[in-house]
């Protein structure tokens, strides 16, 4: 019998393209198809973050411990140095709990993606295929995360899945999607709406830096706190290798993106306030 997780991405790959059918039409036109694109896309987004926050607040979070030490204090030494250098995270929530309802919503997470690569694809051929009708960077982004997410469900199955807790907080990124897409629509079909573009800008600066720059100090500030560390000892002195390369570059292309976020927006407000266009 499936388990659980299965299930949510066998429901996930056929829900969403069921929806983007209902929303678009038989035979929608470009506009009409990007719209119910990004009509989709919010409302996964919400979702999401929604189903993410439920399920990091639930007490059903198990944690296997098999062979652990024991409860390690943040004083402890075999939790600072561990068996390879590393802390021991047996006892770390963030790196060791379990839970089938987190694994079916990264499972949700990975169907979404997995269909929206393709309607990013199918939408860029409806605007006649020219290159800057597909967004490559957001393809990017799904192809590279959905098959991540698809190698986390072949250890999900086979039972030796590991740092659930932080994948689902990393999934609170999704909060940030609903002001972006509501900038798109502005900027794509209420250009004379001056104002409320600058409005929608300076709304998503502050959910980009809250949900991708401010979260992964948080997550490493909260995987710290087991340690006894703060978030930038835990990054130098706690994070394996590819955990630290993966963080570093997520976070560097993150904050990098917001700098220049700021400055566009810096550049259109004085624009607007000279009475630019």
């Amino acid at each position: 019998m499936p388990s659980p997780s299965q299930l949510a991405l066998l429901t996930s790959v056929t829900l969403y393209p069921l929806l983007l059918r209902l929303f678009s039409g038989p035979s929608p036109s470009p506009q009409r198809l990007s719209k119910s694109i990004k009509a989709i896309s919010t409302l996964h987004s919400i979702l999401l973050t929604t189903l993410a926050l439920h399920v990091l607040k639930q007490p059903g979070w198990r944690i296997p411990a098999a062979g652990a030490t024991a409860h390690l204090s943040p004083t402890t030494k075999f939790n600072v140095a561990g068996k390879d250098g590393y802390p021991d995270d047996a006892y770390n929530r963030l790196i060791s709990a379990r839970s089938e309802f987190a694994n079916a919503v990264t499972a949700i997470e990975a169907g979404y993606l997995l269909q929206d690569s393709i309607a990013l694809i199918l939408e860029a051929r409806a605007h006649g295929g020219a290159k800057q009708a597909l967004d490559k960077t957001l393809l990017t982004h799904h192809v590279g995360i959905g098959t991540a997410l698809l190698v986390l469900h072949y250890y999900i199955a086979r039972g030796r899945e590991a740092g659930i807790y932080v994948i689902i907080m990393f999934l609170l990124m999704n909060s940030s999607t609903p002001v972006l897409n509501l900038r798109w629509y502005l900027r794509t079909f209420a250009r004379h709406r001056r104002r409320l573009i600058i409005l929608a800008d300076t709304a998503f600066v502050v959910a980009f830096f809250v949900a991708r720059v401010w979260l992964v100090w948080k997550i490493l500030r909260e995987y710290g706190r087991f340690h006894g560390m703060g978030a930038w000892e835990a990054y130098w002195r706690a994070l394996r290798i590819p955990c630290k390369l993966g963080t570093g570059a997520l976070w560097a292309a993150n904050l990098g993106w917001w700098v220049v976020m700021v400055g566009n927006l810096v550049g259109r407000s004085r624009n607007f306030t000279l009475g630019g266009q």
